[in-house]
């Protein structure tokens, strides 16, 4: 394979040119420019460009990263990592030629991929020459931040100076470092920590992260956190992990307060003795597991397919979903979901389980099978958790809508205060177009029912109406709430957005609409800014006196903004 030489005789140029810029910037497939990592047209070029702008960057610094593919060498010293700096921002996933943070596409769309494949043949089924650790965190705070990245094929296979753990990013030591908006995907480890090891009181914040295929050996398929400090692993999704002992994720030895906020496990494996399929504590506590959803993992060997606790007191479980989880020989009771002597409360668990608040109800996916783990609108947990207990930097769940939304067509059941957290990683609200029931039978309806609204795309929703209650005047579709009070709201990146009869039909005044058809268009703006935005959308009449007070009269269609 070729290699772009990282040449020692450019590093000065570096270090007297664009560090004194606020930015530098990094480009992989740049073969123009003068290579000093001053702007887009003259970015730091080839693989080695993200260590380049490392080597740059100066406290304060921030580092923009076109999508590509990023060694931390070209010597193939499997020793070499990416290492971060502390009030350094490494953002990727910029297409190359935006002009501020503002600008940069939805993460996946340009991906800005750090690798620990050093020969290019992972494909091949080659991992001996790949990196142990693609990112390391010595000395780092909370100031240093990486944002934006896959991190991908990272072996750590050989003893000594912690080489057989922690393939994507090791933490070790007293650090903090904060990872946003990252994909681990398919790592490796002999000891543990596939995607992250963590030890002597380290405490790095994950947010919106994913770690996907990662195979952990003996201690931990994803994370491994031994003696580590309040670890904070919020929005976050783990699938398709494996190891001996906690398919995903190892909590061991620490009592510093680990929080696992708004997150999901689904189909990871444990495959030893003592193994919890998704999740695994001992030997410690005082970890907090809220509103996570935990689907379709399993343990080969032992019972506890979703969570095993192995004495780790003080351990907490609420807010939650465990549901599908397999212990060994297929078998699926309560205690194939979480450990007996684990204090779960405010949760679904299949088959029930002993706490305040719990239910053995099906919690109502939209399509388990599918992989869809949002509830349906009847779902017994919607509006049923404690609210107190919701960590204060959980302000929206794992798809980015509010955390806390009250739905108005479901009795509240939880504690805490009102609105009323829901069960699980997923708010009710959240995630492309649901069906709501309308509060007026009036034979009002929108559709189509499930148009995604995509960056730039224009559709239409219908509405056809049949009103028969006297004093109904005009009928339109708006941007709401979440029930007719809203109607009107301004939908940020899109504005007001209204539905305006046509025809003969309209009237306004207490003589009653008897029929109504028309048309709503909608435009999603085309800038990044948009995506991420929920909408909200439904029919409603206004009476003509004495207060034009909206009612609704059809289902509300609730969407979210995609790439």
């Amino acid at each position: 394979m070729l290699r772009i030489a990282l040449v020692s005789a450019f590093l000065p140029l570096v270090m007297t040119g664009a560090a004194q810029a606020g930015t530098l910037y990094v480009d992989a497939n740049l073969t123009t420019g003068a290579n000093d990592g001053s702007s887009w047209a003259d970015a730091f070029q080839g693989p080695g460009g993200v260590q380049f702008a490392l080597f740059a960057a100066l406290p304060g610094d921030e580092v923009f990263v076109a999508d590509g593919t990023y060694w931390a060498t070209n010597t193939g010293s499997r020793s070499a990592s990416f290492n971060l700096k502390n009030g350094v921002a490494l953002y990727g996933g910029f297409f190359g030629g935006e002009a501020s943070l503002a600008e940069r596409p939805a993460l996946g769309v340009a991906p800005s991929v750090l690798t620990g494949d050093l020969n290019g043949d992972d494909a091949l089924g080659q991992f001996g020459d790949n990196s142990f650790h693609i990112i390391r965190t010595n000395g780092t705070d909370s100031t240093a931040l990486l944002d934006g990245f896959d991190v991908v094929g990272g072996n750590a296979n050989q003893g000594g100076s912690n080489n057989d753990r922690g393939a994507g990013i090791l933490c070790t030591g007293p650090v903090s470092p904060r990872i946003v908006n990252t994909r681990f995907m398919d790592h490796r480890a002999t000891f543990g920590g596939a995607a992250g090891y963590i030890n002597g009181g380290a405490a790095p914040q994950f947010v919106n992260c994913s770690f996907t295929g990662g195979d952990g050996g003996n201690f931990g398929g994803a994370f491994d956190i031994a003696g580590g400090g309040p670890v904070v692993f919020e929005r976050c999704l783990f699938e398709g992990n494996t190891a001996a002992r906690a398919g995903a994720l190892e909590i061991f030895a620490t009592n510093s307060g680990v929080v696992v906020s708004s997150c999901v496990f689904k189909d990871n494996v444990a495959t030893g003795s003592g193994g919890g399929g998704g999740i695994w504590v001992g030997s410690g506590g005082n970890t907090l597991f809220n509103n996570i959803t935990v689907v379709g993992n399993s343990s080969v060997v032992e019972a506890s397919g979703g969570m095993r606790n192995q004495g780790a007191g003080g351990t907490v479980v609420v807010n939650s979903v465990f549901w599908d989880n397999v212990g060994a020989g297929g078998a699926q009771g309560p205690n194939n979901q979480v450990t007996t002597s684990t204090n779960v409360t405010h949760s679904i668990v299949q088959g029930g389980f002993a706490g305040a608040g719990n239910s053995g109800a099906d919690p109502e996916f939209v399509d388990l099978a599918g992989g869809d783990l949002r509830l349906m609108n009847t779902s017994p947990g919607i509006d049923a958790g404690d609210t107190a207990l919701v960590p204060s930097f959980s302000t929206v769940d794992i798809a980015g809508a509010p955390r806390v939304v009250d739905s108005p067509f479901v009795l509240n059941t939880g504690t805490g205060g009102a609105p009323t957290v829901d069960l699980g990683a997923y708010e009710w609200g959240s995630g492309i177009l649901q069906v709501r029931s309308g509060c007026v039978p009036s034979g009002a309806s929108l559709t189509p029912q499930s148009t995604s609204a995509n960056v730039g795309q224009a559709f239409t929703l219908d509405i056809a109406t049949t009103f028969t209650e006297p004093g109904f005047g005009i009928c339109y579709a708006g941007a709401v709430g979440l029930d007719a009070g809203g109607c009107g709201t301004v939908v940020p990146g899109i504005g007001e957005v209204l539905l305006s009869l046509v025809g003969p039909q309209l009237q306004v005044g207490l003589t009653p609409v008897t029929a109504g058809q028309g048309s709503f268009a909608l435009t999603v703006p085309s800038g990044p800014s948009a995506v991420g935005t929920v909408f909200h959308l439904q029919a409603a009449a206004v009476t003509a006196a004495p207060i034009a007070e909206p009612i609704e009269v059809t289902e509300l269609v609730t969407g979210i903004v995609e790439p």
